[in-house]
């Protein structure tokens, strides 16, 4: 892992990520808290979380069109500013009357992040050879996974000690401080042509080209669906808040092992997947959505709060191994010209199934109950990774044919 961060563009974009993370982390249960303030809904996580996805989903449709000719390092260093300032303004809303605030604030955020994510990810692309990929998707998801783990547990400590709101201040520093690192980082405006062609031809190309490349297209859907599997982490939140009436310290301790469980991924597939080639990782691929899906289930009918804690270990694992083997796989296939559009539409179809999967289980979870609602989900996802372990073995068969 050492040798990935030599190089001197991708060990600032490596600092920025770390930085604006961790600022991530305190403001996600600091959010949390204050819907449970204003509004004492278990449903408001989950509009929440589509005041937050659908604007994401929608900008991420064009974003990548947009930033193609666009410097990357100046789109980051002005999504940090705005993310910055809208952030902290979370500080000020104490009642609510100003609920409708909240919202709006989660959708300006989001909107802005829809242009950082495809501009990093070309940012690294840029920067790290393709054999390096692999490696440096495994430390970045491997760090986040860490910082998880520190941060929420800071998080609770000082949601139990002191006003959630302060996190909000402290998200907002570290977006100025990430701001700080990528002013030092060279031009990124990209080594492909600049083009005359206009927004919209462009986007049409990029929708065109995902059709026509059936790899690509495939990762897509795979992601989709593990992204619906991943909303039952909106109905966690409805389960020890409402359901089990713990503290919002409890919720933040559980994401103690679902960092713990990205840490674990990271090291294992950053050292498994090139030797395990194209069917040892399709194969990975599919039972880590069946592994997922029982980890699911089990979350939501355990008693203990230690056997939950280890059922979310365990469905992090699979998850964060899943998306690291997948997006690895989405660089290698797109082609340098499409790479923004590819990943931007990417953010929309897999964030977009993610608000969709929390609307639904947000939803029936307040209405019948989590343990319900997780035995549906558990089995759309155990049904999701038998089709992908049987697409991948029938395109297995077609290649000995050709042969």
């Amino acid at each position: 892992m050492s040798s990935i961060l030599k190089h001197p563009v991708f060990r600032r974009l490596y600092a920025a990520h770390i930085i604006h993370i961790v600022g991530n982390e305190f403001t996600f249960i600091a959010v949390v808290g204050l819907l449970q303030d204003l509004s004492g809904s278990g449903l408001s996580f989950a509009a929440g979380t589509v005041f937050r996805m659908l604007p994401y989903v929608i900008t991420s449709l064009f974003s990548g069109a947009l930033l193609e000719n666009w410097d990357k390092r100046r789109v980051m260093i002005i999504v940090n500013f705005l993310r910055g300032v809208l952030v902290s303004l979370f500080f000020w809303i104490t009642t609510p009357a100003y609920l409708w605030a909240v919202f709006l604030l989660l959708i300006l955020v989001n909107v802005c992040s829809a242009f950082f994510q495809p501009a990093m990810q070309v940012a690294i692309v840029q920067s790290v050879k393709q054999e390096d990929r692999l490696q440096a998707n495994s430390l970045l998801q491997g760090t986040t996974s860490f910082l998880i783990i520190v941060c929420q547990g800071v998080a609770a400590f000082l949601v139990y000690y002191f006003s959630y709101r302060f996190n909000f201040l402290l998200d907002a520093a570290c977006y100025f401080v990430s701001l700080l690192i990528l002013l030092k980082l060279p031009s990124l405006s990209g080594t492909e042509m600049k083009t005359s062609i206009g927004f919209f031809t462009r986007l049409r190309e990029g929708i065109d080209y995902i059709r026509t490349v059936p790899k690509i297209k495939s990762v897509l859907l795979y992601q989709m669906a593990e992204r619906m599997l991943g909303a039952y982490y909106i109905m966690l939140m409805f389960h020890i808040l409402q359901e089990r009436k713990e503290g919002l310290y409890v919720f933040g301790l559980l994401d103690i092992p679902l960092g713990l469980g990205g840490v674990l991924a990271g090291v294992v597939v950053s050292r498994w997947a090139d030797r395990a080639g194209e069917k040892g990782v399709n194969t990975a691929l599919g039972w880590a959505l069946v592994a997922m899906s029982l980890s699911v289930y089990g979350m939501f009918h355990s008693g203990p709060i230690l056997v939950l804690a280890v059922a979310t270990l365990f469905c992090a694992f699979a998850s964060f191994s899943s998306s690291i083997m997948a997006v690895t796989r989405l660089q290698r296939l797109t082609d340098a010209e499409f790479l923004a559009r590819v990943f931007s539409i990417r953010e929309m179809l897999t964030m977009g199934s993610f608000a969709v999967g929390c609307l639904i289980v947000g939803y029936g979870a307040e209405k019948a109950g989590s343990s319900l609602v997780s035995t549906g989900l558990a089995i759309f996802g155990v049904i999701a990774g038998l089709i992908w372990l049987l697409a991948a073995r029938s395109l297995k068969d077609q290649k000995k044919e050709a042969v």
